[in-house]
């Protein structure tokens, strides 16, 4: 019986292992800036959290950082999943790229697909993505090719290059320049219609739906809807984090003490886990022995997402009253309310603040697992 159970627990423990494709061969880097010169060739994924992260050699395998800027000059064989301020892509990416960035500059080629949220996405004259492009962001300039569908939402979409499939798009402003091509249908929603400039050629039907103003008093209605309900979430996530330092304290401390003393290693452990957990959940709920362990784990990552903003405005707050209290000690409790409610209200700023969340829940998810010796202590 003891050699079935071990049997077991051995099965799982590999099963995870896999599906987090975190193996002792994986390089994981956490520093200030990560190079990868023009002559080096990375033969597993790279793992990393940095301020600046620049590659120019060869990658084997994935790419999951989480960083300030990111610069790709160089070849990726797997794919790409960034969290960062500004991505520069030059290079080759045989497979998908997954940005969550403010500024995404893309004038390589991607082998597959490209999903992107943020500020401006920019796919200039010499980019060129050969399946899907997927995007949800303030700006989309298309000069370059993308080899199937452009699909999203965008305040801005501007194409003068390539779509060889079908455009599905919702957006405030469309501009088709005279070098546009739409190989396929153009279906868009917008206010207004869509700017197409002689020689813009769409091979397929155009479908426009606009979008009709909402009256002033449903305005209001929804408005006021969303406000009570984000300040009562805002009322909620204090009483947790309340509960929290009465119950754990140490545990919401050492959290606290990871996201200002382990700022990029807690963004990329976090960016890193918050793509790992959820695959190997669906794997391992897929087994037989593998679904209660997959039901914790997916309890427990929820938890952790929830909580994490939680830690990260602990953090904010204690800066922001140790400044006031001119370098004394703030206590635990007003620190985590002062930055919980400047997060909040952070979060609620339209385009920025889904980015800002992001963001937050990365470094607030990698410093709870940093910080999980103080609870196993508990």
């Amino acid at each position: 019986m003891k050699k079935k159970k071990s049997f077991y627990f051995a099965l799982s423990f590999f099963t995870i292992l896999l599906a987090f494709n975190l193996s002792f061969a994986t390089e994981f880097q956490a520093e200030r800036n990560i190079y990868v010169p023009q002559d080096e060739t990375i033969k597993d994924d790279l793992l990393g959290g940095a301020n600046r992260i620049k590659i120019e050699g060869v990658v084997e395998g994935d790419v999951i950082v989480g960083c300030r800027t990111l610069t790709h000059n160089g070849k990726i064989i797997g794919s790409l999943n960034g969290a960062c301020q500004y991505l520069r892509i030059t290079g080759e990416v045989d497979g998908s790229v997954i940005a969550f960035c403010m500024d995404n500059n893309m004038n390589g080629s991607i082998g597959r697909n490209l999903i992107n949220f943020g500020s401006t996405l920019h796919i200039r004259n010499d980019g060129k993505v050969r399946s899907d492009v997927t995007s949800y962001c303030d700006e989309i300039i298309i000069d370059g090719e993308v080899g199937r569908n452009l699909k999203g939402a965008a305040g801005t979409l501007i194409i003068s290059g390539t779509i060889k499939g079908d455009v599905e798009i919702s957006a405030g402003e469309i501009s088709l320049l005279p070098s546009a091509r739409i190989l396929g249908d153009f279906n868009y929603q917008s206010k207004r219609e869509a700017q197409i400039e002689e020689g813009a050629y769409i091979a397929g039907q155009t479908d426009w739906i606009k979008i009709k103003p909402e009256g002033k008093r449903k305005k209001l209605i929804t408005g006021t809807t969303i406000l009570v309900i984000q300040i009562l979430l805002l009322f909620a996530t204090l009483v947790t984090g309340l509960i929290m330092l009465l119950v754990s304290k140490d545990f919401v401390r050492g959290a606290k003490n990871a996201v200002t003393q382990s700022f990029l290693k807690s963004l990329g452990l976090g960016f890193i886990c918050m793509i790992c957990i959820p695959i190997a959940i669906i794997i391992l709920f897929f087994t037989v022995i593998g679904i209660p362990i997959s039901i914790v784990a997916l309890f427990v990552f929820l938890i952790l997402f929830y909580v994490s903003k939680i830690f990260v405005g602990t953090a904010l707050g204690e800066r922001i009253l140790t400044g006031f209290k001119k370098g004394k000690e703030a206590p635990l409790g007003w620190s985590l309310i002062v930055g919980v409610i400047i997060l909040s209200v952070l979060t609620w700023i339209p385009v920025f603040g889904w980015l800002i969340y992001f963001v937050v829940v990365f470094i607030g998810f990698g410093a709870g697992l940093l910080a999980r010796k103080h609870f196993l202590a508990q």
